[in-house]
């Protein structure tokens, strides 16, 4: 069997009475609307969590190799590919090749 635990949330009263409406107007409880609105809370803070973590490991595989690939080629890659044509994938190139002259 399946427990589940039980946390009180303290709400102001028009707090209260915005939730209270909300979920009459979705046919819902007041309590399975705070499940819902909990629930998608944490989604949006886990898919938040990967995002960042998925870009921290891309700065760090920059930061070891130095490649990157050119943002204008890349749209342009992926513009293509959405319109069904056929095309290589932009090459991955050094970093300095961004820096300005003389860096």
């Amino acid at each position: 069997m399946l427990t589940m635990a039980t946390i009180s949330v303290k709400l102001s009263d028009a707090t209260r009475d915005r939730v209270q409406t909300a979920a009459l107007n979705l046919g819902l409880t007041p309590h399975a609307l705070m499940v819902h609105a909990i629930e998608d809370a944490v989604d949006q803070a886990e898919a938040r969590q990967s995002l960042i973590e998925q870009a921290l490991a891309s700065r760090q595989r920059v930061a070891k190799t130095g490649l990157v690939v050119d943002g204008a080629a890349l749209a342009d890659y992926l513009k293509a590919k959405v319109r069904g044509h056929t095309t290589k994938r932009p090459p991955a190139i050094g970093i300095e090749n961004f820096l300005p002259s003389g860096k």
